[in-house]
């Protein structure tokens, strides 16, 4: 007998949140983490890449019904908070949750959990994106596309990974060729999704992201370009692809900017 299933699909974004581990300042004092990620000119650079990459890629997409949490700290700067209340204000889908300083697992637990659940929900799609990338404006949409397809044939209760390994480089900076189509060998963060029973509190950042599928079955898709990960000296982690470079040519990734994500080469060359 066919079984049903209901999906919800939850993102989170790590806005400069303070946490024990996670990142790589961790090793540093705690105040001296705090100064460096709360540095007004270091948060005047976030913000921009979030309003120019992230923060338009939710609002364009196509499946609305999901919810992205945005973590920040307890200690967020008051004025760099009301920024973010401000710009988020028109999207729906973005849910603030600022979080005491704490593990950084433990507090993306807190954070998904803070979410509301669909009453009816049978499972959970959990999403990441960082603040500094872009995700297709088909992301959630093919996300339940592809759950609710393996969900109906797995027959069991098991987490399992859907990933999108084709994309773009953005290396801000470079106004000859700022962008570059990739082809990624490991599963890459932007659009990343994690399927789980609802009651199976597991989530997309249990693993590193490029060691998914050791733990877990993953799903991948090369069809087009999905993500928009950007490349500058204020990454968090190496940022370097992992696979082989595409072929398409500037009309193409034009054409491709332009319908997948709404946005033009001279936006990606002023970001």
């Amino acid at each position: 007998m066919a079984q049903n299933f209901n999906l919800q699909i939850k993102g989170l974004v790590r806005f400069s949140y303070l946490s024990k581990g996670g990142f790589a300042l961790s090793d540093k004092d705690p105040e001296a983490i705090r100064e460096i990620l709360y540095d007004p000119e270091r948060l005047e650079r976030r913000f921009a890449l979030f309003e120019r990459l992230a923060l338009p890629s939710i609002r364009n997409q196509l499946d609305k019904n999901f919810t992205v949490g945005v973590l920040i700290g307890k200690s967020f700067p008051k004025e760099a908070r009301q920024h973010l209340e401000a710009i988020t204000a028109n999207v729906p889908q973005v849910q603030i949750i600022a979080l005491p300083e704490m593990v950084h697992y433990t507090a993306i637990k807190r954070a998904f959990a803070a979410m509301p659940d669909l009453p009816d929900a049978t499972h959970t799609a959990t999403f990441r994106l960082d603040d500094d990338d872009a995700m297709h404006r088909m992301t959630t949409r093919r996300v339940r596309q592809l759950a609710n397809a393996l969900l109906a044939i797995r027959g069991d209760k098991t987490a399992f990974a859907l990933a999108f390994n084709r994309g773009f480089y953005l290396d801000v900076g470079n106004q000859e060729q700022p962008i570059t189509e990739w082809y990624e060998k490991t599963p890459l963060g932007v659009g990343l999704a994690l399927v789980a029973p609802k009651d199976d509190k597991v989530n997309v950042f249990r693993r590193n992201h490029r060691k998914l599928g050791e733990y877990f079955d993953c799903y991948t898709e090369v069809e087009k370009p999905m993500f928009i990960r950007s490349v500058h000296a204020g990454n968090d982690s190496g940022a370097a692809p992992t696979g082989r470079k595409g072929v398409l040519r500037e009309k193409e990734i034009i054409r491709h900017l332009k319908r997948g994500f709404g946005m033009t080469l001279e936006d990606l060359r002023n970001v």
